[in-house]
């Protein structure tokens, strides 16, 4: 695992990480509150800003006291929770819709899986394409 962290850009790596993870949280909130209309805009920053402390804080801690490897697990983990919220979410309201009403709800929600899994599947490996990188540029 050492292919993944070199020592000048350790800090950057996890927070530009932290910060891709925080843009996919806010996209799951955005589409709770287009859907379950619960939550204000001021809400919306308030909640992003205290996951992109809370991922960061237990990024750095993960990376430190338990491991790199761990560390690219943690992120997976993170990654798959937030996408499988965003796709059940979607073939509840959005795909039922989208499709049309002769479609079984199984199936649409087999499809909003799938295509979010795979929207998981390559922000991981745009991830794992950021750790592995030596620079900046």
């Amino acid at each position: 695992m050492d292919l993944f962290f070199t020592d000048s850009l350790y800090n950057t790596k996890v927070f530009i990480i932290s910060i891709i993870l925080t843009i996919i949280f806010f996209i799951l909130l955005l589409t709770r509150k287009i859907y379950k209309k619960k939550l204000t805009v001021s809400n919306l920053s308030i909640y992003s800003s205290l996951f992109l402390l809370f991922i960061a804080f237990a990024s750095l801690f993960v990376v430190n006291f338990f491991g790199k490897f761990t560390y690219v697990l943690f992120i997976a983990a993170t990654i798959t929770i937030i996408y499988s919220e965003i796709s059940f979410l979607l073939g509840k309201y959005f795909f039922p819709n989208f499709v049309s009403e002769n479609v079984s709800k199984e199936i649409v929600y087999m499809f909003s899986f799938i295509v979010f899994i795979n929207a998981g599947y390559f922000t991981f490996m745009l991830i794992l394409d950021i750790l592995k990188a030596e620079t900046y540029i």
